[in-house]
């Protein structure tokens, strides 16, 4: 080995320098890697045999102290790659290079994965200082001199053995390095092949995923869309841990890569932890197992949160415990289904699943072994198995859609041949029962004639009743209408006999007063009938206006002439919205209300009348105080014509009741009996008050 030294002191200085030397002798790998022309064009060259390393658990030394001071004798030969694990100590690592004359000065040394927090190069400078060169996730990709998915660090490699030094660290995420040497020609094509197929596993990612959301959708099976889901978070897996992310989403924001990374590492293991459940069916082959794998669900998504709230450096080591645990009892339940129960339908997806961890396997000897393995670089071997993974579980998918579609054939032809046999036995009894029908078909001719027949004469019949009932509306209309005049006169002649000199006689005043209770009870009976003619179905026409209720109760009760009248009190608890009816209508609900009450009181008890409203329903409370109504009578007291036998000596027609409640269901309300007792009872008139765009 040749070292070159341009610095050096003449006169008592030389021996110092001698000094230095023979340290730095001592210090030096014991073998540098020359580079020749022909390396790092096809294939990077590995450094994986001639590194040393030193571990630096303060994390505070510098390239002084391990270059020339204290910690410059405590480097230790490496065999393959770096490997650290959880560890956040800081590794030093020390490599000695050269080239031959015909091969390039300028040279790439690729760090990789892109997983690393802090990296930092330092190369000699040719004055006996050194040259930092610092890289890492934690920094912006606009701050690397080759921007590039890995860690990528030029070098000027001189024909004389120089030694570098490498400091790693980790905060989190386990500590894994590869180091490899190209020429720039190479490392371009080996980055071209890296983005080649990145975006052929995007592009299979997108297709898988759009392809099984029209399945989901055309056979309305979950399954697909959360396949399609699972090979999203495969692609998005990919890209974060390839570095991709760093440069294409998160090249402003290097202090959240490795928080990325994780959280989506977590979600990843949600999803596929459900996704490996519902393809094998753990639920229905042994519900521990599902219950488990619930458990760890729940376990990534609370380590997903936490990662968000920041915490993934202390995260990191149990996500990977999480993700381990899950995968090995996955295999080995996979195996049991399979070996053990014979459940041979799984052989495709477990294939799928064991290609992935056979593939990874490899890929994780190549880089701890480097070439005494045969292959293809790590990288490429985590390519290979992700689109195989990917493929053969579409397969697996696609095959679970076969199976169900040649169990609906085998279910079909069953039931096409269970539907010929009772074609075949309803073929026999279709004769049997022809015959049969035959036989009977005379008798049913004959007997429909005489329906036919008998309908005739019941729509003659029917015919004769509509007639009579049309001419019995002519006949009460036209006796109302007779009865009205004599009544409007004897109900004036009583008038103007009660304001003349002989009114102010009791005997008078007294026979006065029957003749007008008297022609307003047959009023209000003629009204009644000429009422329940014309709420009939043909004759169902309101005169709609806005009605006062209070109003209308006060002034029934001035203009009310039935005995007892005076009794009546009125009681507006708050005041009322208006309601939207028709006021004659309305007036002679509420007037049978009020003279049925007045009928069945007390002479010497009063009759009260209470309105209020109850959120958007004008209420109005007829208060008796009679003998109330029995318990038998209560479903039928609002019959047309029924009379309780109670009622037998108060006179009436037994339309009252009947008629309010049909007034008030015109309206969209009801009467009802709110309360009955020996005490009397209560009527309700419940009426929707008018909207107030209505009102206005």
């Amino acid at each position: 080995m040749r070292l070159d030294v341009e610095t050096t002191r003449a006169g008592p200085g030389r021996l110092l320098v001698l000094l230095f030397l023979l340290l730095w002798c001592f210090a030096m790998p014991a073998k540098a890697l020359v580079l020749s022309a022909s390396d790092g064009l096809g294939r990077g060259i590995q450094l994986s045999g001639g590194l040393e390393i030193q571990r630096d658990p303060s994390g505070g030394w510098r390239i002084a102290d391990v270059a020339r001071g204290a910690q410059q004798s405590g480097f230790a030969p490496l065999e393959g790659p770096v490997q650290e694990g959880f560890s956040r100590d800081a590794v030093w690592l020390r490599f000695s290079l050269a080239r031959t004359a015909d091969a390039p000065a300028r040279w790439l040394l690729r760090v990789r994965p892109p997983r690393i927090h802090e990296a930092t190069l330092y190369a000699p400078d040719g004055r006996g200082g050194f040259v930092e060169t610092p890289l890492g996730d934690a920094r912006p990709l606009a701050a690397r001199e080759i921007p590039d998915h890995n860690f990528a660090f030029p070098l000027d490699i001189s024909t004389e053995p120089a030694v570098y030094f490498l400091r790693l660290r980790n905060d989190g995420p386990s500590l894994r390095a590869e180091l490899d040497l190209w020429q720039p020609a190479g490392f371009e094509r080996d980055r071209t092949a890296d983005y080649t197929i990145m975006g052929v596993l995007l592009g299979a990612a997108l297709l898988a995923v759009c392809m099984n959301l029209i399945f989901g959708a055309w056979l309305r099976d979950g399954l697909y869309a959360h396949y399609a889901l699972y090979v999203l978070c495969i692609a998005a897996l990919s890209v974060n841990r390839q570095g991709f992310a760093a440069q294409w989403f998160l090249d402003a924001r290097p202090e959240r890569v490795a928080q990325t990374l994780l959280a989506v590492n977590c979600f990843f293991n949600m999803v596929a932890t459900a996704f490996m459940s519902r393809i094998f069916q753990f639920r229905r082959h042994w519900p521990p197992a599902a219950h488990f794998f619930n458990a760890v669900v729940v376990f990534n998504f609370v380590a997903f949160v936490l990662v968000l709230a920041g915490h993934h450096a202390a995260m990191a080591i149990w996500a990977s415990a999480g993700s381990t645990a899950s995968t090995l009892f996955g295999a080995v339940f996979v195996c049991y289904l399979l070996f053990v129960r014979r459940q041979f339908q799984y052989l495709l997806p477990a294939s799928a699943f064991a290609v992935g961890t056979v593939l990874g396997l490899y890929g994780l000897l190549k880089l701890w072994l480097g070439d005494r393995v045969p292959g293809v670089p790590p990288d490429r071997i985590y390519w290979l198995g992700t689109m195989c993974h990917l493929v053969l579980l579409n397969v697996a998918v696609a095959d679970r859609t076969r199976r169900a579609e040649r169990d609906y054939r085998a279910e079909r032809e069953r039931v096409l041949a269970v539907r010929l046999e009772a074609e075949q036995a309803l073929e026999g009894t279709v004769v049997r029962r022809t015959a049969e029908l035959q036989q009977t078909n005379a008798a049913l001719h004959e007997e429909i004639a005489a329906r036919a027949r008998l309908e005739a004469r019941l729509r003659e019949s029917l015919e004769v009743e509509r007639q009579a009932i049309v001419q019995q509306r002519e006949f009460v209309s036209m006796v109302s209408h007779e009865f009205r005049t004599p009544l409007t006169v004897i109900d004036g002649a009583a008038q103007s006999l009660d304001i003349s000199k002989l009114g102010g006689e009791p005997v008078v005043k007294q026979r006065t007063e029957r003749i007008r209770r008297a022609v307003q009870r047959l009023t209000m009976l003629i009204e009644n009938i000429l009422l329940a003619d014309r709420l009939q179905p043909e004759n169902r026409m309101l005169r709609l206006e806005v009605v006062d209720m209070a109003a209308l109760a006060r002034g029934l009760c001035e203009s009310f002439h039935f005995p007892g009248a005076s009794r009546l009190s009125i009681d507006v608890r708050e005041p009322l919205p208006k309601v939207h009816g028709d006021r004659a209508l309305l007036e002679i609900a509420l007037q049978n209300l009020m003279q049925n009450a007045l009928k069945y009181s007390p002479p010497e008890r009063p009759v009260h009348v209470v309105l209020r409203h109850t959120g958007d329903i004008v209420q109005v409370d007829v208060i008796d105080r009679g003998p109330g109504v029995a318990m038998a009578d209560k479903a039928r007291i609002f019959e047309k014509y029924f009379r309780t036998e109670t009622a037998s000596a108060v006179a009436g027609t037994g339309l009252g009741l009947h008629l309010s409640r049909e007034i008030a269901m015109r309206h969209g309300g009801d009467v009802i009996l709110h309360e009955t007792g020996t005490s009397g009872s209560t009527f309700r008139l419940a009426l929707p008050a008018a909207p107030p765009e209505q009102v206005t």
